[in-house]
């Protein structure tokens, strides 16, 4: 049996009524039943998924992972199953003008005088970490999820943070953050990146190949199946 892994992010991966939910959950759902593999879901923090799918002991798949070089040296992917919409600003209501005065994402990481928070562990696609490297500002990084850090943002406790579009949308449409808690869109902003299912290698390649195969047949695979 293979253990598929989630954190909590909805919308794409969350709990509901204990049980696996969300866009992502639901897709890896159709994914292991098309395969006929079998498989059964644990919610588990962010880090502990990677630890788990490094140390290799046992047969761990999760979804929802960018495929990036550091992490296929000690792990699997499977196609891409979904394709995410360019990250947005949220910024603390006494650091809004400030934040959106810039425009762009050069001029924003370029301020000294603000504090980006980022959430500690996670990646925000290869071009968009490695800004965040070079910039000269305080960054703050929390391990916490992204809803908890937008609350510490709208709270004031952190003066801005990037955030995936559709979990903005979501978390306004569920009553977690207000409806006028805009993001700020910014020109140079990098494209939403794919995500992917991560598998420790006990999961061996004819499995990953069965998990493609389902990707393909339902449609998943590339940019086609990314909003489904």
């Amino acid at each position: 049996t293979i253990s598929i892994e989630y954190r909590d992010k909805p919308p794409l991966m969350h709990t509901v009524q204990q049980q696996a939910s969300g866009v992502l959950n639901d897709k890896t759902r159709r994914i292991f039943e098309r395969a006929q593999l079998p498989f059964e879901f644990r919610e588990v923090p962010l880090k502990r998924i990677v630890r788990n799918i490094q140390a290799n002991e046992q047969k761990v798949c999760s979804p929802g992972w960018y495929k990036l070089p550091e992490r296929e040296a000690f792990a699997r992917f499977s196609l891409p199953i979904h394709q995410d919409r360019p990250h947005v600003v949220l910024a603390s209501p006494t650091m809004y003008a400030a934040v959106q005065a810039h425009g762009s994402l050069k001029s924003l990481l370029a301020d000294t005088k603000l504090r980006l928070s980022i959430v500690s562990g996670v990646s925000y696609g290869p071009e968009l970490d490695a800004q965040i490297a070079a910039s000269p500002q305080t960054v703050l990084q929390v391990s916490v999820t992204p809803l908890q850090l937008a609350r510490m943002v709208l709270a004031g406790r952190a003066d801005y943070m990037f955030l995936d579009e559709d979990d903005l949308h979501y978390f306004q449409q569920q009553g977690d953050l207000a409806n006028d808690s805009s993001g700020i869109s910014l020109i140079d902003m990098p494209a939403g990146l794919q995500r992917y299912i991560m598998c420790s290698k006990r999961v061996d390649e004819a499995d990953i190949k069965r998990i493609n195969q389902a990707i393909r047949e339902l449609g998943y695979g590339g940019n086609d199946g990314a909003r489904r």
